[in-house]
């Protein structure tokens, strides 16, 4: 009686899974958004409530969103077991067979945890940024665009390379006499008062280096040491700041990071499963992608004028919910709720307080898959909707419509050199 009581469970559980798959697309709006409050931040609710947005909602089947990522990639993950823990002081990375911090790391780190563990979040932090790391390198042209009410009163056009040293395909560069973990180089190309503003970073592999930055700006020719911290300070006026970009953008180091509660959320995606990706060259590959306009850009649009009208999904993905704070007293931001996705750990949404404690910023962190076979797959952040509850006011960043992978950049190319040499 037991066994066939279990069986019939099973089918249950079987058929509701397989229900869950195959469910239809459905919109989330006002009209039913009791459906949608558990599954958003609470200030996103209240937008959705009064009609400002609405979201198109779409199923995924677990295991093959799984394999967004590469086999390669998992089977690393699983080889990790057991192999990494975390200094005690400064949540960085080491390796338990040398206490040290590790030579080169691929795959989440930390396949299993004990969510009970005070170390999880930071754990969970990892796993973010290893999962982010598995491209290796690449850039996007993008725009960021300030929305209020009235619609666009500030536009910038700009770039972002990087080449990642960590967590990439294929294994280590072998060249990093700096001792890197990352670098990056971007800039603004339009409008002209901005031209040519950029900036360089190199993020070093220790636990407790702050990052190089510097910044250019042409009409002093000069570029000059800033202070990591400016991640947080507003992009341009704009609601929108450099750590938005994949939600979190700063060393694992600089939070401390608490692991408050587990969740379903829906997820912002250009589309479920990879985009293809062609080769130009034996080191870089294009990908194409739709662009996402939002309502001020469509006449007679419903909704935000900075509501984003079309090709975007939102995927219902098991969360952790983790807060994280900086230790570094030049922050700007005080708590920052962010929501994980559990299994390939991406940063959906954050909602941040300033450091008086006072809530006033969400952003929505959007995605894009790339994947050739089961030996290279990478994550691409393609959209920030950044709101200032404080000012109803919005920025919203990238929404590209082609990127790019690079496997073996110049050597020179991420200097101060060519920091400097930009609008030559």
């Amino acid at each position: 009686m037991n066994l066939c009581m279990r069986l019939c469970a099973a089918v249950l559980v079987a058929g509701a899974l397989t229900a869950a798959a195959d469910e239809q697309p459905w919109t989330l709006e006002a009209s039913n958004w009791e459906k949608g409050k558990d599954l958003l931040p609470e200030p996103v609710v209240k937008r959705l409530q009064k009609g400002e947005y609405w979201f198109k909602v779409v199923s995924a089947d677990p295991s093959k969103f799984r394999h967004n990522y590469s086999q390669a990639f998992w089977d690393a993950t699983e080889k990790n077991a057991g192999r990494y823990d975390l200094d005690q002081k400064t949540c960085g990375l080491k390796d338990k067979a040398t206490d040290k911090i590790p030579d080169f790391v691929f795959g989440l780190p930390f396949p299993q945890f004990d969510k009970a563990d005070p170390k999880a979040g930071c754990k969970i932090a990892w796993n973010f940024a290893m999962a982010g790391a598995q491209g290796g390198g690449g850039g996007a042209t993008f725009t960021l665009n300030g929305v209020d009410t009235g619609g666009q009163f500030r536009r910038i056009k700009a770039f972002i390379h990087t080449r990642g040293y960590q967590g990439r395909h294929f294994g280590p560069i072998k060249e990093n006499p700096e001792g890197l973990s990352g670098e990056a180089i971007g800039g603004a190309l339009e409008p002209v008062d901005v031209e040519g503003v950029s900036t360089l970073t190199k993020r070093y592999w220790n636990w407790d280096g702050q990052d190089a930055v510097w910044a250019y700006v042409p009409s002093t020719r000069r570029a000059r040491r800033v202070n990591a911290a400016s991640r947080s300070d507003p992009v341009a006026g704009l609601d929108i700041f450099a750590d938005d970009l994949n939600c979190y953008a700063g060393k694992v180091e600089y939070y401390q990071w608490k692991l408050v509660g587990e969740q379903t959320i829906l997820a912002p995606l250009l589309q479920p499963y990879p985009f293809p990706m062609r080769s130009v060259s034996p080191t870089r590959q294009l990908i194409d992608t739709p662009y996402m306009p939002a309502g001020y850009e469509v006449p007679n649009a419903k909704g935000a004028p900075w509501w984003i009208q079309q090709n975007l999904l939102f995927v219902p993905r098991p969360v952790w919910v983790v807060e994280g704070q900086s230790s570094d007293p030049y922050y700007n931001f005080g708590k920052v709720i962010m929501y994980f996705d559990k299994e390939l750990y991406r940063i959906y949404w954050k909602q941040v307080h300033n450091r008086a404690g006072e809530y006033f910023y969400t952003a929505m962190c959007g995605y894009h898959f790339v994947k050739n076979d089961e030996t290279f797959s990478a994550v691409f952040p393609n959209l920030v909707v950044g709101v200032n509850d404080k000012t109803n006011r919005a920025a919203l960043g990238g929404r590209y419509q082609s990127s790019f992978l690079e496997q073996s950049w110049d050597p020179s190319y991420f200097s101060l050199r060519t920091l400097t040499h930009m609008t030559d």
